[in-house]
């Protein structure tokens, strides 16, 4: 089924000359709330989605490597022997579930590309991904481009390092980052510092969602019991599948079962969605240090949108209607 049959069920929509362009970049199996907001993307009618990316999740399995190298495996069990074995194959799991959610979601028109395996100094040749950025970036179009980020930025960097000039063309939108004004080891930042600090330091116009606000999307299970896994089949699967990772995801307590969970991504959609909304400061870029703080960046006169807030309300609102108005029976 073509997208623009799955978003006539809205009962509206909106001319193709009046939509943004937007690429969506997602390590959709890191957790399991990339699917949510990569949905929200597709079932948003003021978005022409030119392409999804699939993203590596590679910080992990890095620190396993390292711990490794350095024969210290037996101090860890059972969590770094899975960590190590998903050294530069987290992106292919990425990219293996946006098969899944485009199935799930009906949607075959959509192109599903694939990012890169590594991090940016593993010195890889440019992804597909990165290549696709660059191709949409350069096309003559009078609509804005925007290319949102649910995880790490190796492939902006990456298509940056192609052709500069898509600082021109397009707007960077990124769930990552600490906290300001000092930063943490946050963990999409942690995918690729060096990727994050080139960006930083570009002339790519940047909107960044830190850690203290996207972890403001918490959702608990029983709404979405109520206004997600009713949705039909995509809809008992996004459910199912978070429900799942919350009990089972490494890191999480094993002495109790959580009963919200924060859906961190979807803020790349609410700032599109809310363009008369100004929960934003236009802050210099930092310099990220190597344990994910922040200092003060070399070109005082750079400056990026740092948000403050994002209306959390109104996206699950948003994206259960969509969902019920799309998927339900």
């Amino acid at each position: 089924m073509k997208r623009e049959e799955v978003l006539q069920k809205l009962g509206f929509t909106i001319p193709r000359e009046k939509r943004i362009r937007v690429i969506v970049h997602s390590d959709l199996k890191n957790e399991a709330d990339d699917q949510y907001a990569v949905m929200h993307h597709l079932l948003s009618p003021n978005e022409e989605v030119l392409g999804i990316i699939a993203g590596h999740f590679e910080w992990f399995p890095r620190l396993a490597e390292e711990v490794a190298a350095r024969g210290e495996s037996g101090r860890f069990g059972e969590g770094l022997r899975t960590m190590l074995s998903r050294r530069g194959n987290t992106m292919q799991m990425s990219y293996e579930e946006g098969e899944r959610l485009l199935s799930l979601a009906e949607i075959d028109d959509v192109p599903l590309l694939k990012g890169a395996r590594f991090e940016l100094a593993h010195g890889d040749e440019p992804s597909e991904g990165a290549k696709f950025i660059v191709q949409e970036a350069m096309k003559e179009d009078s609509r804005p481009l925007f290319v949102c980020f649910l995880g790490g930025i190796t492939d902006l960097a990456a298509a940056y390092k192609i052709e500069p000039r898509i600082a021109q063309k397009l707007t960077a939108v990124w769930i990552g980052g600490g906290s300001y004004p000092a930063g943490n080891p946050e963990f999409n930042l942690c995918q690729d510092i060096d990727a994050a600090n080139l960006v930083f330091q570009s002339d790519i116009p940047l909107w960044q969602v830190p850690q203290d606000v996207y972890r403001t999307m918490e959702v608990s299970f029983s709404e979405l019991a109520l206004h997600v896994a009713p949705c039909g089949k995509l809809g008992k699967y996004l459910f199912e599948e978070l429900v799942e990772t919350s009990q089972t995801i490494i890191g999480v307590e094993k002495d109790r079962f959580p009963e919200t969970w924060v859906l961190g991504d979807n803020p790349t959609v609410s700032v599109l969605l809310e363009w008369g909304q100004h929960y934003f400061d236009e802050v210099p870029a930092p310099h990220v240090n190597a344990d994910g703080t922040y200092s003060e960046g070399a070109d005082k006169a750079r400056t990026i949108r740092v948000y403050r807030s994002v209306n959390v309300g109104l996206t699950f609102r948003d994206l259960f209607a969509k969902l019920a108005l799309c998927y339900k029976p």
